[in-house]
């Protein structure tokens, strides 16, 4: 019998909300977290603008004093939070206390790690006083950092990943959690995304031209996924965290169940066929959707909604006409979080997975904004109708797919059962 997985447990930062409660009523209420950043401006980006979350870290500091040390990154600190939440969701924030976590596994994506931490590591170097990093220093910048800091928190003894996969990084987690639990009979997962500020990060986005330079007046409209005026995506950080459990398991413990992990896949274009480090293979994009949905058991024709990758660049057209070959006549409704967020790169696939249950469990489809003037070759291939451009509320959604598509030509894909549990 094939084994059921599912999620019990969600923690989200986002730059428009942090926590999932929040985060929900951003998605209602349409709330953008794009703002102008000074640093950009003074730095001489192009583009001004990005996904900065406002959030404050001394709650997390003051439940765990052993991370008040000089040296600790802020993905640590947003990992650490969502975790938090997630984990007090699902029912099991006392593993914090009790470290009972033997054979737990914890699986982090991000495309850069603690890149923020370079920041300071280069002004103390090229001042020649590195030695004032201190014994921190070292442990924190490497990229298994956030996710080994919060194994050492709840005392987990599983194995520790920290994957990267550009853009699918953190769906990618996902996919894997859920197969260490089909395949390997792991009980519960911790798997997500985090992903943070840093200039030097972003500098090489702007460097490329791939991030939107037109809207710095406005920059709550400036991320403009499916739209004719759409110049490039805008960057974001962000962390979102799922409590990934078999089923059995959260029935037997009283968890509540937020949704089901139905089928999933990951795969690779092997830079063929079009595809490159910064373009994609679409047969093998295509083929990733596909083999999800055949993961499910289910036809295309089940799925009720799409929340797609949808960044806001040339590759949006192509993305919808891969969709539109696979569902037909049966196009659903699609939308895209990144309107409100920006990309959170490494991150993006936990806080659009985590947007997507809050949406199922709550029966709406959130707007995607900025695209009053949709591209005309996505027209050529679905109704404006299928774009959710203003919140439609009442909806039964009983299966999502969830897609993320990253640099080096990498897909991954989720397809969400709701429960109603």
């Amino acid at each position: 019998m094939k084994k059921r997985i599912v999620i019990t447990g969600m923690g989200v930062i986002a730059p428009n909300a942090t926590g999932v409660k929040e985060f929900r009523n951003a998605l209602l209420n349409s709330t953008s977290g794009l703002q102008h950043v000074d640093d950009m401006e003074k730095a001489g980006f192009k583009c001004t603008v990005g996904g900065i979350c406002n959030v404050n870290f001394d709650d997390v500091l003051t439940k765990f004093p052993q991370l008040n040390i000089p040296f600790l990154s802020r993905s640590t600190l947003m990992l650490i939070k969502t975790a938090h939440e997630a984990l007090t969701m699902a029912g099991m924030e006392a593993v914090f206390n009790n470290k009972t976590t033997s054979n737990l596994d914890i699986i982090i994506g991000s495309t850069i790690g603690p890149a923020e931490q370079w920041e300071q590591i280069n002004a103390l170097v090229d001042k020649n006083r590195h030695r004032r990093l201190g014994s921190n220093a070292f442990e924190q910048i490497i990229n298994s950092s956030p996710a080994a800091m919060l194994a050492g928190l709840i005392g987990a003894s599983g194995r520790v990943i920290s994957n990267s996969l550009a853009c699918a990084s953190a769906t990618e987690s996902i996919v894997e959690a859920a197969n260490k639990i089909k395949y390997e009979n792991k009980q519960m997962v911790i798997a997500g995304g985090v992903e943070p500020y840093s200039k030097y990060y972003w500098a090489s986005m702007d460097a490329m031209k791939i991030i939107d330079e037109k809207h710095n007046d406005k920059p709550e409209t400036a991320s403009r996924p499916m739209s004719a005026s759409a110049r490039g995506f805008i960057p974001a950080e962000g962390c979102g965290v799922l409590v990934i459990e078999e089923y059995q398991h959260a029935v037997a413990r009283g968890a509540h169940i937020f949704a089901e992990i139905a089928g999933g896949y990951v795969n690779c274009g092997g830079m063929k066929n079009g595809g490159s480090m910064s373009s994609a293979n679409y047969q093998k994009t295509q083929e990733c959707i596909v083999n999800a949905i055949e993961d499910a058991g289910i036809s295309p024709s089940t799925i009720d909604f799409i929340s797609g990758h949808l960044t806001g660049t040339k590759a949006d057209p192509y993305e919808i006409q891969i969709w539109s070959n696979i569902m037909g006549d049966d196009f659903p409704y699609i939308n895209s979080t990144k309107s409100f967020i920006g990309h959170a790169i490494g991150a993006c696939g936990a806080i659009e997975t985590i947007a997507s249950i809050i949406q199922m469990n709550n029966h709406f489809i959130h707007a995607s904004i900025n695209c009053e003037d949709i591209h005309s070759e996505i027209l050529k291939n679905i109704s404006e109708d299928n774009i959710v451009r203003k919140v439609k509320h009442n909806i039964q959604i009983k299966y999502t797919a969830k897609a993320n598509f990253g640099f080096g030509d990498v897909n991954a894909c989720l397809i969400l059962k709701n429960t109603d549990e």
